[in-house]
């Protein structure tokens, strides 16, 4: 049917459509063939290739080319107007049909590949957005988590070291090491729940060797994979030394192992390699799993998406590790290829050469200042530094605090807590210097790891101490060469 054959309300609707879009593709089908159309439908024809339906259970059927389609889809067209989408080599056309007088149809063709583009940016816009607000409400709740774990493993810490100290608990220093490790095993734990939530600021600087860690790490995940049909292949050279933590290397490379088995459950091979690339070592671990479509690899490092399975948690804290440590981890799949993680690690810098350093002073007996809402906390770190011959006093507030430098005490230490009602640690600090500046401040926290080195709050502070505390670190204080003497309360002073 020619366009001047059609009822006079068909064709003048054809013709408004051709006037109005250039864009709009149409055709007249009538008898099974395609009797008319307009410039944009021939020009949507002129390319070649196939198309095919965009998804659904017809996906498998393919059309040569688009009369073809409009034809075949109108022989089984229903009275009510249809509507679905086609592909063909990354173009998509959403085509209409529509009944017209007697036995004729209409197809009203638009190329919607742009549009559907824009859609899928928008998608992966709010799926970023989403995974944004899920990581900072975990980074919340992991950080409020971590802190109360650190106040608790300090008390357990502290009240250990108390014990190793009576000389009637000599029959008991086995076991109250034991409880010493175990606490610092939890401590590291509850880091790792913080490097999930992205979280964590610190950077160790200690070099370690690489090549060693990799090989515990692989040597421990055999034994698994053994079972399981799946041979590690390792390739692990002597590396340069690189910046790290050995604990929290071993657990990034047994999640990765970890992954790659489980994309093997009929067994299968991995390959770990290693090479020096310029001024970094590049680790790959390469699994001969089903892998992963692009749209999964986008989310694999999300706890949430459900892509990892069982690792999703091990993946997301490797990645949070490799990013705190200024490397990668980055991941490549395709569906059947398998997927190949690579891991990017900068060189350790070259040891300087430390020049000799004073001796330590002798230990002296200072006035310090406790300042911590927890009475546990206040209580158990008072008596470790009486232990150590310190004259301590401890107050539960702020406000407290900031009372007693007011009233004209002064002290050698100052041990605040960061997190208190009234007034955080850091208001603390700064009142203090504003009242006696050059008091040296320490901070005692357990979000220690979250404060990064260009934190503009540390001006008022000597440093930060993170709970459980370090006693090693502790004692350093009270053997430094300390400044003049904070001077004793006059008695009438005090009430």
């Amino acid at each position: 049917m020619q366009v001047s054959e059609m009822p006079p309300a068909t064709r003048d609707r054809f013709a408004r459509w051709g006037e109005t879009s250039r864009r709009t593709a149409l055709a007249i089908i009538a008898g099974g063939e395609v009797r008319d159309a307009n410039a944009r439908f021939s020009e949507l024809n002129a390319d070649r290739g196939s198309w095919s339906w965009l998804d659904g259970p017809h996906a498998r059927l393919r059309y040569e080319d688009l009369p073809q389609l409009v034809r075949c889809e109108a022989a089984t067209l229903a009275p009510a107007p249809y509507l679905s989408r086609f592909e063909r080599s990354g173009q998509v056309v959403e085509v209409r049909l529509e009944r017209l007088d007697g036995s004729e149809a209409i197809a009203i063709v638009h190329d919607v590949t742009s549009e559907l583009h824009r859609q899928r940016d928008l998608q992966r816009e709010r799926e970023a957005l989403m995974h944004e607000e899920r990581m900072h409400a975990m980074g919340v709740l992991a950080s409020g988590v971590a802190h109360d774990l650190n106040h608790a493993l300090n008390v357990i810490a502290l009240r250990v070291a108390t014990l190793r100290a009576d000389s009637q608990m000599a029959r008991s220093r086995r076991t109250l090491d034991v409880l010493a490790r175990v606490v610092g095993d939890a401590a590291r734990i509850v880091a790792r729940l913080q490097d999930l939530a992205r979280k964590r600021r610190d950077r160790p600087h200690d070099a370690l060797d690489l090549a060693a860690v990799l090989t515990g790490a692989i040597e421990m995940a055999r034994t698994e994979a053994d079972t399981a049909n799946v041979r590690i292949e390792a390739d692990v050279p002597p590396l340069p030394l690189v910046r790290g933590s050995a604990a929290e290397l071993a657990h990034v490379f047994g999640s990765l192992l970890l992954h790659a088995r489980e994309q093997m459950p009929e067994g299968g091979r991995v390959q770990v390699k290693t090479r020096v690339d310029r001024n970094r070592v590049l680790v790959t671990i390469r699994d001969a799993g089903a892998g992963m479509s692009e749209e999964d690899l986008a989310r694999l490092f999300d706890p949430f998406s459900g892509v990892a399975g069982e690792t999703a948690l091990g993946l997301s804290v490797a990645w949070g590790v490799m990013s705190r440590l200024g490397g990668s981890l980055q991941a490549q799949s395709h569906p059947g290829e398998g997927t190949t993680f690579t891991l990017t690690f900068p060189l350790a810098a070259a040891p300087r050469h430390k020049p000799a350093q004073a001796p330590r002073g002798e230990r002296h007996t200072r006035r310090i200042l406790i300042v911590d809402d927890e009475q546990d906390n206040l209580e158990v770190l008072r008596e470790v530094l009486e232990m150590e011959n310190q004259r301590v006093e401890s107050v539960r507030s702020g406000p407290d605090a900031i009372d007693l430098f007011e009233r004209g005490e002064r002290f050698d230490l100052v041990l605040c807590d960061v997190g208190m009602p009234q007034m955080s640690g850091w208001q603390v600090a700064r009142e203090i210097q504003r009242i006696a500046p050059g008091t040296q401040v320490w901070m005692l926290t357990g979000w220690a790891n979250e404060i990064g080195e260009g934190d503009p709050r540390l001006r008022y502070v000597h440093g930060v101490l993170a709970k459980p505390l370090d006693l090693d670190q502790l004692r350093s204080l009270l053997t430094t060469s300390p400044g003049p003497p904070a001077p004793q309360p006059d008695a009438s002073t005090v009430h």
